[in-house]
């Protein structure tokens, strides 16, 4: 049989497949309802963020861990993509993990609704640290 004539239906990866993938590549992916607050991610955000694969997070909790003198950067960018006055969010700040480690994070976003779902804020982030030393 030739592979070039099958169709190969990639819906069928389960999530852990994704997340050997992600964790390999150290891309975290993330998900927050706007109408909510409900922050939904992958093990490796989490991991980025240096807190364990277990641990449910808010979007608080996240917020929390970026250093003081990025916040208000961070949290103008989601505002502005969620307002609609930005096509996307983009942004590389500092985080200090709950072990103290500091490290930088590159997060990208845009904002997300199709037919009738909750308006969310959907992206990823990556720990950039290496490349900023």
């Amino acid at each position: 049989m030739s592979t070039n004539k099958k169709n190969i239906d990639l819906s069928i990866i389960c999530d852990d497949h994704w997340d050997v993938v992600f964790d390999h590549v150290g891309l975290g992916f993330w998900e927050l309802s706007i109408s909510t607050g409900i922050l939904r991610s992958t093990r490796s955000f989490k991991k980025n963020l240096g807190c364990p694969p277990d641990r449910v997070l808010t979007y608080e909790t996240v917020l929390g861990l970026i250093l003081p003198e990025d916040l208000d950067h961070v949290q103008d960018e989601i505002e502005l993509t969620v307002s609609r006055e930005k096509n996307s969010y983009h942004s590389v700040y500092r985080i200090c993990r709950p072990d103290g480690e500091i490290r930088w994070i590159k997060a990208d976003g845009i904002l997300s609704q199709q037919d009738g779902e909750c308006l969310k804020l959907i992206g990823t982030i990556l720990d950039v640290t290496d490349l900023k030393e």
